[in-house]
């Protein structure tokens, strides 16, 4: 092949790739939250976070009608799984070194 042909095809390439590039932007500008929102910052936040928001405020639902008791339970378990992980991390820790 020469050049001429080189240069045809970088040119092709190119103008491809300037293709695909307006296009994946057109795709992510659909994926982002509305732009109504924009103005209302907490919105937006939430808008985008949509998953991680509704599980927060289901666990803290959870929490608010859990007795105490067992709040007392969950939390002395959640501790200890806590000591436990962390245990077998700094296990893994050190034998990657």
């Amino acid at each position: 092949m020469n050049k001429s042909n080189f240069a045809a095809r970088r040119a092709a390439l190119i103008e491809q790739c300037a293709e695909q590039r307006v296009g994946l932007a057109y795709e992510l500008d659909a994926l982002r939250p509305s732009r109504a929102l924009a103005g209302l910052p907490l919105a937006g936040v939430v808008a985008a976070n949509r998953k991680v928001v509704l599980g927060a405020a289901g666990a803290a639902l959870g929490l608010v009608l859990m007795r105490r008791k067992r709040l007392a339970g969950l939390a002395t378990s959640a501790l200890s799984v806590w000591k436990m992980a962390r245990g077998a991390l700094g296990v893994v820790a050190q034998l990657r070194r």
